[in-house]
């Protein structure tokens, strides 16, 4: 569909001006990503510090990570696509749509499966006492032998009388 509607403005335009126009489409978008990504950062810090809930701005970052990506790749349909979620009603919508789906679905069931698991689990409480004790010196005993004997005495002599 992409490569269908390159071509229809292509021939409708040229192919240069359609190049140069799906560049500027592209450029103009991750600039306004990047204005609308570090106000969402900001709002986060805003957010994480007053204790609220960071859920929206989740979604916010996400779903801007998302029109990124769709404004990165050259063609109409994906630009529109990403210009969409640079609406911020827009993303609240989807946002939400897809935690009621997944709420739907039961796939946040892995966070409730986990903490019952761990609920479930035994723990083992061992209880004891310690205390410092006094560094030990150890002495160091010599077991060399005190007359060390050449293993090989005999078979020298032997060679030497040859």
């Amino acid at each position: 569909m992409e490569l269908s509607v390159l071509i229809e403005i292509g021939d409708g335009i040229g192919a240069l001006p359609t190049i140069a126009l799906c560049l500027l489409t592209a450029g103009i978008g991750l600039s306004l990503i990047r204005m609308q990504g570090l106000k969402v950062i900001s709002d986060m810090q805003q957010a994480s510090s007053s204790g609220t809930p960071l859920v929206e701005h989740l979604v916010h970052g996400f779903f801007l990570l998302v029109a990124g990506m769709l404004l990165f790749f050259p063609g109409f349909v994906t630009d529109t696509l990403g210009a969409l979620l640079l609406i911020p009603p827009i993303r609240l919508m989807l946002g939400k749509a897809g935690l009621a789906h997944a709420a739907a679905k039961g796939t946040t069931g892995f966070y409730r499966s986990s903490h019952q698991e761990a609920e479930t689990k035994s723990t083992i409480i061992v209880d004891g006492e310690f205390w410092e004790a006094e560094p030990q010196t150890s002495k160091v005993i010599d077991q060399s032998p005190k007359d060390p004997e050449p293993a090989n005495s005999n078979t020298r002599s032997n060679k030497t009388e040859d």
